[in-house]
């Protein structure tokens, strides 16, 4: 209950099936476009970043081509067997600062034009603490463009 608390406040939806994954695909499809169509998804488990991706091309987005920049920016701080691409899998340790990492990395780079970004539980990633970086960054990046 806590954690679904702290997840609407940071505008995080969360999903108990993998079916709400496509309702939420749905939802977001009902947003204001990004500039373009190139989505960096970011997962700590290959299975649903893939499921995401496939989802994706189906529907005529692309995947974006990270910069040379963002891969070495990953790579020293990513384990030396992660995914070297998009959909950028961080792997199933990977912590909260890992994520707010790749996050930041790919906000960065001028090929990305929007992220998606799946949080699977796996015991490593403290919700609460993963929730909490990633709200600060968005409010953060938020209140960057108001100024």
């Amino acid at each position: 209950m806590v954690y679904d608390a702290a997840f609407k406040r940071a505008g995080i939806v969360r999903v108990g099936e993998i079916e709400d994954l496509f309702n939420c695909a749905e939802a977001l499809g009902k947003q204001p476009l990004p500039e373009g169509p190139n989505l960096a998804i970011i997962t700590n488990a290959g299975g649903p970043g893939v499921m995401a991706a496939d989802a994706l091309i189906a529907k005529g987005g692309k995947l974006a081509r990270l910069s040379p920049a963002t891969i070495q920016a990953l790579d020293a701080v990513l384990p030396p067997y992660w995914s070297r691409g998009d959909p950028v899998d961080i792997l199933g340790d990977a912590p909260a600062e890992r994520y707010r990492v790749a996050v930041e990395a790919c906000f960065r780079d001028e090929n990305v034009d929007g992220l998606l970004i799946i949080y699977t539980p796996q015991g490593s990633a403290d919700p609460w603490m993963l929730q909490k970086a990633l709200w600060t960054f968005a409010r953060r990046k938020v209140a960057a463009r108001r100024t």
